[in-house]
């Protein structure tokens, strides 16, 4: 069933011509098999052009000879092996191995012929049969029919057309290469499912008996063992438990002496130590009491103004101001004018910085030898006519001058600005070559 879909949508593919064959994978370039290839007198001379391909084109022009004898078959298939040898395109192979496939059937059904009129007593031509229905398979098989975008140029006869070839492929398919004689060459086949679950089910059963069921089975025997072994370990535990248990009685008798005298001793000696805690207590407290009273004190002033609430005050209003400062954003505001007195300070080495940059991206990248065609065209846009730094045809800037309108009319040629930004003058020219623009890119700060 699959093979005949598979053959159903490669007739439909030949069918619909070279603009359906690009939806195949990566539009891989196809083949056309010209009559002059297949025409040449004994499959030699100058039709075979194509040194890569001679081997290939030779074998298919052997396979087209009508009445085709063995040995001209034989000739065939060994130019097709030889040319998948040396190498050959996607298309190229996918054609080789159709065709290979088909001599090895043809092989295999003149052997399959001799077999049989022998009265299959010639084992020799059996052995020779199996072995080209093998080869036949495999080259079948190998297919990848999305890469197979051959076709015979337009106008050949009926039996120089895809069709023809897909007929054979199929009547191969159910002549030598049908499963009846899988048997014939010792290959196993066509085993049902039925007979699988069943010689599953039987061998399950055998294991099952052998090793599970009966008083004589490894299974019972080893779980037996176990058995036996864990009860002998558990009367063994029982025994030490019970001696743990007499033992520990000893143990807490003696703990319960030793506990009592350990308490008396303990309470002799705690019992000052506490006394004398509650009263050192009792002492810092009235310390603690009269401390905040004399402190209280402090703030009252000589006619007798207590102090401490203006200071609480005073605290709440400084509290409300630096919140009021805060949340109006002053902090922040202060340290942006902070900073735009450092950028100015420091805008005479930014704006170099800057200028090295836009120099290098000039010299290393728009006016090298890799890029200048391409600045070229940009600069031929209406837009760009007058921009005094873009390459005209001739390769060179239309004048390289800057002029701006500061403090009156200045001007400067680009490689003096860039020279004076830090730029080296190596660099300085239109058409660096590659190897200078990729080092003048890496110093690009």
């Amino acid at each position: 069933m699959i093979t005949r879909l598979i053959l159903t949508g490669l007739v439909m593919a030949a069918a619909q011509g070279a603009a359906a064959r690009e939806v195949f994978v990566d539009n891989l370039a196809g083949y056309v098999i010209e009559a002059d290839i297949l025409d040449a007198p004994g499959c030699t001379g100058p039709a075979f052009d194509t040194p890569a391909l001679e081997d290939f084109e030779k074998g298919l022009c052997r396979f087209h000879k009508p009445a085709r004898s063995a040995e001209q078959t034989e000739a065939a298939a060994r130019d097709l092996r030889r040319a998948q040898t040396l190498g050959l395109p996607p298309v190229h192979q996918q054609l080789a191995a159709l065709t290979s496939g088909l001599l090895q059937c043809a092989e295999a059904q003149r052997h399959l012929d001799a077999f049989r009129a022998s009265g299959q007593m010639a084992l020799l031509e059996r052995e020779r049969f199996c072995k080209a229905r093998r080869l036949s398979q495999a080259d079948l098989n190998a297919i990848r029919w999305d890469h197979a975008l051959f076709d015979y140029a337009e106008g050949m006869a009926p039996e120089r057309r895809l069709t023809a070839r897909l007929t054979e492929m199929s009547a191969c398919h159910a002549g030598v290469l049908a499963p009846a004689f899988d048997a014939e060459c010792g290959l196993i086949t066509n085993v049902t499912a039925t007979e699988i679950e069943a010689f599953v089910d039987e061998a399950v059963a055998d294991v099952i008996t052998t090793y599970f069921r009966g008083v004589e089975s490894p299974i019972t025997a080893m779980f037996a063992r176990k058995r036996s072994r864990a009860e002998g370990i558990l009367e063994r535990a029982g025994t030490a438990i019970a001696e743990l248990g007499a033992r520990a009685a000893e143990l807490n008798d003696e703990y319960d002496v030793y506990e009592t005298v350990y308490s008396a001793a303990r309470d002799a000696r705690m019992t000052p130590i506490y006394e004398n805690y509650r009263d050192a207590i009792l002492q810092a407290t009235a310390i603690l009491d009269e401390y905040e009273r004399w402190k209280g004190g402090l703030f009252i002033t000589s006619e007798n103004v207590n102090l401490l609430p203006k200071i609480v005050e005073r605290r709440d209003d400084i509290a409300d101001e630096l919140g009021r400062i805060t949340e109006t954003d002053f902090l922040p505001r202060a340290e942006k004018i902070v900073e735009d007195v450092r950028a100015l300070v420091n805008a005479e080495a930014a704006n170099r910085d800057l200028i090295g940059k836009l120099c290098r991206v000039y010299f290393c990248e728009l006016t090298t030898l890799r890029n200048r065609a391409a600045t070229i065209d940009v600069c031929r846009q209406p837009g760009l006519a007058d921009n005094p730094l873009c390459l005209g045809q001739n390769g060179a800037p239309v004048s390289g001058v800057l002029s701006v309108a500061f403090g009156g009319g200045q001007t400067i040629a680009v490689q003096d600005l860039c020279r004076s930004a830090g730029v080296d003058q190596v660099f300085l020219a239109v058409g660096l070559s590659p190897s200078t623009a990729r080092t003048c890119t890496e110093a690009l700060p």
